[in-house]
Order: C-alpha cells, then structure tokens, then sequence
C-alpha cells in the first residue's frame, strides 16, 4: 500500500489547481493607523522603495474602477464593521481602508494584486496634507489561503531635516510588506508599527443546482 502513496500525491498535486480555481471566497479588509506614531522610530526603516509613477486625476480614478478586470464584485461585508466603528471611534487609531469583496481563489501564478489607495481619487500626483497608504494586496490559494502585501504608508513632511536620495521630498515613506498564511473564518491580525490590518476571509457557499 505504501507504494501508492507517492502516486497519489501526485494526483492530488494535480487535482488542487482545479479546485483552487472554481473556490470563491468573500474577503473583508480594514487597514488603521495608530495617529500617535509612537513606535514610528522603534526600528531602522529601509527606503529601498519602487520608483514612483507620475499620476493623473484620471488614472488615479481608473486605477479604483477596475472590479470587472479583476473578476472581483462589492460586498457590504462579513463581520468586521464593528471593528471598523471601534477603531473609527478611538483617537488612537485612524481608518485608512475599509472594504470587502468576493473573488475567486486562484493559485500564485495567476493570483490578482488587487489595488489598495486611501487617497482621493482626484488627487493629482499624490498632493495633500494627510496621511495615506497605496499600492496592492494578493490572496493566493494553495493548500491554506495566503495574503501578500506591497504598500507604501506615506506621512506628509513637516521637518527641514534633509531628505535622503530616492526618498519622497514630500512623504515619509514606509513599506509595509507581509507574507502571511490565514485560514478561512478566523479573524487575522497583520502587525506593524506603523499600522495594523485586519483581515478575513468566508468560503462562499455554492447553490445547489434546482431540479
């Protein structure tokens, strides 16, 4: 029997794409600041960050308008509002993205970065005197659920100090990148110094099909 144990690895290894890409999962996102910053300077920060694309007004707002090209549709959400209401009601912490959705679980080489940007779509080239977080979140379905993050938090200047090369002259800027493996219906919390997300995600149940 032990001989076949192998064999059917393989199978399965075979088969798990297959159900990766026929799983919906309904997803709910809050990303919150700690408005103190008290833990801003708790370790060395690294800069090395993309080099920045010139926006637009106009791509800043069609960036936010593409749920049909990502295949992803809006929902109001699955349990995390009163988190949301706690934190939007503390002077501790300040909301930057609040949103759910539902998408299909695909595996990594084909998983969708879905964009993340608190700042206001009209916009031009980043201006503005508030704190803000961008750029783009992963789920990937293997075995367990898996979220990547690639965002930048941005604070507005407000020193003379001098700004190091490849640096914003107008933000601080923070990477904030996370790989971390999540199971579905429990609450995940993804620390940082800076922010905090948290993050969930509902299988969606399929309807039998009406005879």
């Amino acid at each position: 029997m032990r001989y076949f144990i192998p064999l059917l690895a393989i199978i399965c290894s075979y088969l798990s794409p297959a159900h990766a890409e026929n799983t919906e999962y309904d997803f709910e996102l809050i990303i919150f600041e700690d408005t103190s910053g008290r833990y801003a300077n708790s370790e060395q920060w690294q800069y090395e960050l993309p080099e920045q694309i010139v926006e637009t007004a106009a791509t800043r707002t069609a960036t936010k308008d593409t749920d049909a090209v990502l295949n992803i549709s809006r929902i109001k959400g699955i349990g995390l509002n009163r988190y949301a209401k706690k934190l939007k009601s503390s002077k501790r912490y300040n909301v930057l993205v609040h949103k759910a959705w539902r998408q299909t679980g695909f595996a990594d080489d084909a998983a969708i970065d879905m964009p993340i940007d608190s700042r206001p779509s009209n916009t031009v080239n980043s201006t503005g005197d508030a704190n803000n977080i961008h750029g783009s979140i992963k789920i990937v379905l293997g075995r367990y659920l898996h979220i990547y993050t690639d965002l930048i938090y941005q604070q507005p200047r407000m020193d003379t100090a001098p700004v190091l090369y490849g640096q914003s002259q107008q933000y601080k800027e923070y990477p904030i990148n996370f790989h971390r493996r999540m199971r579905s219906k429990e609450l995940h919390y993804l620390d940082h110094p800076i922010v905090g997300i948290l993050v969930m995600a509902m299988p969606v149940k399929k309807q039998e099909d009406k005879t």
